[in-house]
C-alpha cells in the first residue's frame, strides 16, 4: 500500500484530489492538510511514501516545506503542484528535493501518472509544459461552456458546499427550480456526482484556485 500524504489550503482541491486517489487500489490518504507547518510534523509522523505538496501555502511556501522534510526524509517522493510555470523551479527540481512537478490545470487528468511514475524513480513533469514554452499562457482546456450563466452560477454555488436550499434562497428561486437546473447541468456534463461536478468547475475556471 502506498502511503499518500495531501498538502493544499483549497479545500475543495484538495478533498477532490484525495477523492481521486482513493478510487485507486493499492493507494491511502493517510493524512491530509493545507497548513505548511503541520505537513512537516505529519510527514515526521507518518512517514508517507509519495506528498503531494501545494506551493502556494498560507503559512510557508511549499519550497521550504519541501526543504524542511528532506532534512529529515531522502526518500519519500514529493510531487509540487502550481498553478504556474516557474521556469528556475522545472531546471532545479532534482536540487530543490521534488521529484514531480504538476499545474494544478493538469492535475485531475495527470495525478496518477505522476504518483506511478515517481513511485517507480522517475521524475515526471506535465505534459503541457514539455510542449510549451514557459512563458507562453495555456489556452483554456474549456474556452467553451456548454452552460448558462445562470447554471455556472449554480455550479460555483455547488462547489461552495451550499445546500439546494439555501442555493434557492440565495438565488431567490424555488428548489424545485434548482434541482432542475443541477440535474440538467450533471445531463450536459455526463458528471455522476458532485466530486465530479467541482472537477470540472475547477478546470472551465468557474471557481478560482488561489
Amino acid at each position: 500500500m502506498i502511503k499518500i500524504l495531501v498538502v493544499d489550503d483549497h479545500t475543495i482541491f484538495r478533498q477532490c484530489i484525495v477523492g481521486q486517489i482513493q478510487t485507486q487500489e493499492g493507494y491511502e490518504v493517510v493524512a491530509e492538510t493545507g497548513s505548511g507547518v503541520a505537513s512537516v510534523k505529519l510527514a515526521e509522523d507518518l512517514a508517507p511514501d509519495v506528498i503531494i505538496m501545494d506551493i502556494s501555502l498560507p503559512d510557508i511556501d511549499g519550497i521550504e516545506v519541501v526543504k524542511r522534510i528532506r532534512q529529515k526524509d531522502r526518500k519519500c517522493k514529493i510531487i509540487l503542484l502550481s498553478m504556474h510555470r516557474y521556469s528556475e523551479i522545472l531546471n532545479h527540481l532534482k536540487d530543490i528535493g521534488v521529484d514531480a512537478y504538476l499545474l494544478k490545470d493538469d492535475a485531475f487528468e495527470d495525478l496518477l501518472y505522476a504518483i506511478k511514475a515517481v513511485g517507480e524513480g522517475k521524475r515526471y513533469i506535465s505534459p503541457s509544459l514539455l510542449i510549451e514554452e514557459v512563458s507562453v499562457p495555456r489556452t483554456p482546456s474549456f474556452s467553451v461552456s456548454p452552460l448558462t450563466e445562470r447554471e455556472k452560477e449554480i455550479v460555483a454555488l455547488i462547489a461552495e458546499g451550499l445546500t439546494s436550499r439555501e442555493i434557492a434562497d440565495q438565488l431567490c428561486i424555488s428548489i424545485k427550480t434548482v434541482e432542475t437546473h443541477r440535474a440538467r447541468i450533471m445531463e450536459k456534463l455526463g458528471v455522476k456526482n458532485v466530486a465530479e461536478l467541482i472537477r470540472y468547475a475547477i478546470k472551465a475556471g468557474i471557481v478560482n484556485i488561489p
